[in-house]
């Protein structure tokens, strides 16, 4: 072959190359999902951002940290495609076309955490503890757990009202409030300092948890992208529930904690994400949830079918099509 045969082939090639990659680029699909904190109840959507899970879905995630006041109406004009199924429950009640699609963990993970020098629930008694905004989960949850512990709230114990989770772990540092139901990341941080964990909300609050909604015009003009997305948060937490240390590493360095915290959040939180129906849930705790968000909202629960506020149906498709058969959740039959 004459050389310039061997450098009209070479720029074939290098022509083919860039061509494919930017077929490849092009391929790529724009999701927005929007989060309330970069913190562990997002965990499978960092770890699957740093893994790659997302490109090899053909998925571009733009990962936004809002609140849920500006996430909610932006859900509901479409500006972005998934956001915290918290934020959306209490609207879905009320007729918005808003619907969960997955849930990280099969029941909520607050830890109920106290001062160094709290020794037994007993001894909370007439002292106070700090809640988060009144009827929201984390509130519930607190209540739960104190009435478990044989303490009636704002009877035996007072309690404090701050909706900023860090203004919370202030009134504990400087001893304002002796407790508070605290995420499980938090709550590693705070054992280091010598504060205790005395119980976990899932003993007294099972409901799914970590979820994550999309507007109905998506599921129907869209559902190949939802999958996509439920593809790669199913593949991340069944990566997480085998590959502890990688993940802790990834933790740490996606939500700023050093390794040992990540470690120790993650022995928290990986026994709640269920290996045998991952992000899903079961109806036995939706109804649970149901019927704590609709009583909020002086809502007849039992009026309330579990298709008005979420759709699992295509996370049950990918979950079949991964090799997944689920047996105790909602719709796996």
């Amino acid at each position: 072959m004459h050389e310039w045969q061997i450098r009209a082939a070479g720029l074939v090639l290098v022509l083919v190359s860039t061509l494919c990659f930017a077929q490849d680029e092009r391929k790529l699909v724009e999701v927005k999902q929007a989060v309330s904190t970069p913190d562990f109840g997002y965990l499978p959507t960092y770890l699957a951002r740093a893994k790659g899970f997302f490109t090899k879905e053909g998925l571009d995630l733009k990962l936004l940290v809002v609140g849920s006041r500006v996430a909610m109406p932006a859900l509901m004009s479409r500006q972005i495609d998934f956001a915290t199924a918290g934020g959306t429950l209490a609207p879905s009640l009320q007729g918005a076309p808003l619907k969960s699609v997955f849930y990280t963990f099969n029941t909520s993970t607050f830890q109920f955490v106290v001062r160094p020098e709290i020794q037994d629930p007993r001894e909370l008694k007439g002292k106070t503890v700090v809640i988060s905004t009144p009827g929201s989960s984390t509130d519930v949850a607190t209540r739960l757990m104190l009435k478990k512990m044989g303490l009636e709230p704002g009877v035996d114990v007072n309690l404090l009202t701050s909706a900023d989770s860090k203004a919370r772990i202030v009134a504990m540092e400087t001893r304002q409030a002796v407790a508070s139901a605290i995420n499980p990341d938090v709550a590693a941080q705070m054992m280091q300092r010598g504060f205790r964990i005395i119980m976990n909300s899932s003993e007294v609050f099972p409901v799914p948890f970590g979820g994550v909604s999309v507007h109905e015009q998506l599921l129907k003009e869209n559902p190949e992208l939802i999958k996509r997305w439920l593809r790669v948060q199913v593949r991340a937490l069944l990566y997480i529930q085998k590959n502890h240390e990688e993940t802790a590493q990834i933790a740490a360095k996606e939500l700023k904690h050093q390794p040992d915290i990540a470690r120790s959040a993650l022995q928290l939180l990986v026994p709640k994400i269920s290996a045998e129906d991952p992000g899903g849930f079961n109806e036995k705790s939706m109804r649970f949830l149901l019927d704590f968000a609709a009583g909020s909202l002086k809502i007849d629960p039992t009026k309330i079918p579990i298709s008005q506020v979420s759709n699992i149906g295509l996370l049950r498709e990918v979950q079949r099509e991964m090799g997944i058969h689920c047996r105790e959740g909602y719709l796996c039959k």
